[in-house]
């Protein structure tokens, strides 16, 4: 067999793996590429990081909210049953180890009108942070409700301890960020009240009626992935106790923008927007992007032209002088997706002109315009007029002449969506960067804020640095840091950041990745990164979040995947194809046919395990470029992730991630014949999606660790039964995950809430922390169905050994017992519990043998 230390090449006409190096031709960028976040190019109307959330649906192409929203409602409920268990190994605590000096996407925000060192802050996934003292401590208000996507934040005019919260993402740059209508709060964010709109999914703006506070309206954008009738604009005379739809254009245009008339509050204007996005289709413009206006509070509306645009437009955005309700502003997006124009009326929307904009940057919102459409008037100064995008404009003269509204070198990110206006003349941008402001007028900018909300794509570990964390970040680069330094994270490369690898024996030997598979590497300790793709060909499909990895067993080999392998030898790598493609083809598009995972087997350096966007496994050895489709028996979905046993060089584990209708599971699955057959270890996973999986080593691979859409869940029995880990980690998608030896944590990388550690010691393992090992007979089992019960729940024992007998006890939360039986080992017919009479609520059955309690099961009881 061929040993790895010949540096033999892989094949003839692939690549020569000796004295690579220096025939590689060197592209020298500097490391601290664009510390703002600079945008690559994103192509024509594509936010890419849409293709990462949607093609994770293939290959049915939309998603399943019902599933999803369940799956959040039962774990919103499973952490509530666990808390007054108190500690126990998977209860230990989450350690935010940050950013929080980076920041995410904030697309709202709200400032106390009589205490303006009161403000909130939300974001696209993070949920709502307040601070109480100008923004120098901030603190999460909305993390015990179960979506924590933030489209907007209103106070009450009357009483601004009344707070408005609408979900969902208004943006819709991807899935899963939709959420479940308006919450309300009465006591400045400590509690709330879910008061409706449920079905439409994305609330884009909530209006209170400052003469009224029981009348409010809501625009909303309603569900993205189909044409359906919840969207438009909404109207409650009591409150939130109901609602009622005021204005309806289509099933596939929603209410992107609502302002109200400061003058007289039964005047209201509102924009519509065309927008559809599913993996088959994005629909960003159309004839219903135009601007409506009622004069009656909502009872009739009219729809605007007198000088407006009545073709075929993309978003549209709002705004209204606060001190003259018939000056209104309306910023449009045109069908090639850039900045359109600026249009204004003087007469409240008779007529209209299209407003000169002398010295305005016409591409400040580059070729995806759809993701801004914000403008402001300053409270304070209305002939201050701010224009959102990419590079924000302002005019100081009314809209007469304008310019950059940031320089280029003030340290503030890119990508504007939020603005706030304080009385002493402060200003607060939110970006894809965290919230911004400036105390004199834009001279300077300083960050508002140290929240540590950084979307996560990828985490690593490195072995010279094992107290440090590193990660990839959506729009926020690479980056590293802990705990102890969480507000002084370091970006050590720019773009959207995807996975870091290190060499394990030399330290100054290390990557980077940006969007689309673009690696870099340093030889130097990261003085200088130089363009690691060479020889990968330019024309491959790539995914997105390309993967990449540095050989295990010889830290020399590097492995990448485009829709076939690559392979090199040595640093920095020269790339060359060792299989065909590994996909189906093209046959939904090019996108959707990509290798989105591989990896090594542990054991065996021979084997090398590939997994597709399009729903293909494969096991494989670069070197003789043979490879073996083992997809046969696993669901046909994206591939999310394929890791070789640590303990058997037989056994693969591997993770799928979209839903269907009617297919509820968590899809995950263990072959022990190197992927001739797969047995399903789901278990007991609510139907989250199932980003990557942990093989803890030494423990016969009883102790499994999945990254799901709804946070981290854990299993010490191989995947028989598993449990959320952690306590503080609110419902939030985490995508990747690490294991650190050296500190013995868990790494997982979340898309909302940065970068997060759990203790492992804190399980308490000894060698083997089970009588389990896949091997061998499996151990006796609690379940029990339906999950959410409401006349009755079946409760059983599968794998109890005939002759023995067990105890099954149901309790409330208090303790009190409701019901008891035995159970006799070999008994098939489930035990039946009535449960109609019982208060609606989360009970915990218990299973007893011989006076020790050794399984526990939640369910809810909810009545219709």
């Amino acid at each position: 067999m061929f040993e790895r230390n010949e540096r033999k090449p892989f094949s003839t006409g692939t690549i020569l793996l000796m004295g690579l190096m220096a025939l590689v031709i060197l592209a020298v960028v500097i490391a601290t590429r664009n510390e703002q976040g600079e945008e690559e190019a994103k192509g024509p109307g594509l936010w890419p990081n849409e293709l990462f959330y949607t093609l994770r649906e293939y290959p049915d192409f939309k998603p399943d909210i019902e599933v999803y929203t369940e799956a959040i409602r039962e774990t919103q409920l499973q952490n509530a049953a666990a808390r007054p268990r108190g500690y126990t190994g998977f209860s230990a605590p989450w350690t935010v180890q940050g950013p929080g000096n980076i920041g995410a996407r904030i697309n709202t925000m709200a400032i106390h009108p009589d205490n303006p060192n009161i403000m909130y802050a939300g974001y696209s996934a993070g949920g709502v942070w307040k601070t109480s003292n100008g923004g120098n401590d901030w603190e999460p208000v909305f993390d015990d409700q179960p979506f924590l996507s933030i489209g907007t934040i209103v106070l009450d005019p009357s009483d601004p301890q009344t707070v408005y919260v609408g979900t969902g993402d208004p943006n819709i740059s991807g899935y899963p960020f939709i959420g479940d209508g308006i919450w309300k709060s009465t006591d400045g964010g400590t509690n709330w009240e879910h008061i409706g709109l449920e079905e439409t999914h994305i609330v884009t703006q909530i209006i209170v009626d400052p003469a009224n506070p029981q009348t409010l309206y809501a625009a909303t954008m309603g569900l993205p992935f189909e044409r359906d009738n919840n969207r438009g604009v909404y109207k409650t005379t009591d409150g939130g106790a109901s609602w009622t739809q005021i204005h309806f254009v289509s099933e596939e245009c929603g209410a992107i923008d609502l302002e109200m008339s400061p003058n007289d509050p039964n005047v209201l204007f509102v924009a519509m927007w065309d927008r559809i996005r599913n993996n088959q289709e994005s629909l960003v413009s159309g004839a219903n992007a135009r601007i409506w206006k009622t004069s009656d509070a909502g009872a009739n509306w009219t729809m605007l032209e007198g000088g407006l645009p009545i073709d075929n437009n993309s978003r549209i955005g709002l705004a209204i002088n606060p001190q003259n309700g018939n000056h209104v502003l309306a910023t449009y997006a045109g069908t090639n997706l850039s900045y359109r124009g600026l249009w204004e009326t003087l007469d409240g929307g008779n007529t209209w002109e299209e407003k000169v904009t002398q010295g305005l940057n016409d591409n400040f919102q580059s070729s995806f315009a759809w993701y801004f459409g914000k403008l402001y008037f300053n409270p304070y100064n209305p002939q201050d007029i701010w224009l959102l995008g990419v590079r924000s404009q302002r005019s100081q003269d009314g809209g007469i002449t304008w310019g950059n509204a940031i320089s280029n070198n003030a340290g503030v990110h890119v990508d504007h969506h939020a603005m706030g206006f304080k009385p002493d003349g402060t200003i607060y941008i939110g970006t894809d960067g965290g919230m911004y402001q400036t105390l004199n007028n834009g001279d300077t900018w300083s960050k508002a804020e140290q929240i540590p909300a950084t979307q996560f794509y990828r985490v690593a570990y490195n072995p010279f640095l094992p107290l440090d964390y590193y990660g990839g970040a959506q729009d926020n680069g690479t980056l590293t840091g802990n705990s102890d330094q969480i507000n002084d994270w370091y970006r050590y490369y720019g773009g959207d950041g995807f996975q870091p690898a290190f060499h394990p024996d030399n330290p100054d030997v290390f990557y980077a990745e940006w969007q689309n598979g673009n690696i870099v590497g340093t030889t130097n300790g990261g003085d200088w990164f130089e363009d690691a793709t060479s020889g990968i060909d330019p024309d491959d499909r790539r995914h997105w979040d390309a993967p990449y990895i540095i050989s295990q067993h010889d830290p020399n080999y590097m492995f990448t995947g485009t829709y076939r392998v690559y392979a090199s030898y040595g640093h920095l790598p020269q790339w060359g194809a060792v299989s065909p493609d590994l996909t189906d083809g093209i046959v939904f598009g090019s996108n959707f046919h990509t290798i989105s995972t591989l990896n090594e087997s542990p054991l065996d350096p021979d084997i090398l395990y590939v997994g597709t966007t399009d729903g293909n496994v494969w096991k494989g050895n670069p070197l003789t470029e043979s490879w073996t489709n083992i997809t046969s028996g696993l669901p046909e979905r994206y591939v999310s992730s394929v890791k070789g046993s640590p303990s058997n060089p037989d056994r693969v584990f591997v993770t799928h991630t979209g839903y269907k209708s009617n297919d509820f599971q968590a899809h995950v699955h263990r072959s022990d014949d190197q992927g001739q057959t797969w047995t399903p270890i789901g278990g007991n996973l609510p139907a989250f999606a199932v980003n990557d999986i942990i093989i803890l080593p030494g423990h016969q691979d009883s102790i499994l660790f999945v990254a799901t859409d709804g946070g981290v869940y854990g299993s010490l029995t191989g995947g028989d039964e598993w449990e959320r880990l952690g306590a503080g980690m609110p419902i939030v998608p985490v995508y990747d995950m690490e294991y650190n030896p050296i500190s013995k944590v868990l790494i997982a990388g979340t898309h909302a809430r940065s970068i997060q550690s759990f203790p492992i010691d804190s399980l308490h393992l000894g060698a083997d922390v089970s009588t389990y090992t896949p091997d061998s007979d499996k151990a006796p089992e609690l379940n029990l169905y339906p999950s959410i019960a409401s006349s009755e729940v079946n409760v059983f024992i599968e794998n109890l050994p005939v002759r023995e007998k067990a105890e099954i006890s149901i309790c409330d939360l208090s303790g009190r017992v409701l019901w008891k039986r035995d159970f006799r080992g070999g008994q098939r017919s489930p035990e039946q519990v009535i449960t109609a009479d019982w208060a609606p609520g989360v009970y915990v059955a218990f299973t007893k043998t011989k006076g020790k309690i050794w399984a526990n099961k939640k369910f809810v009881v909810a009545h219709p």
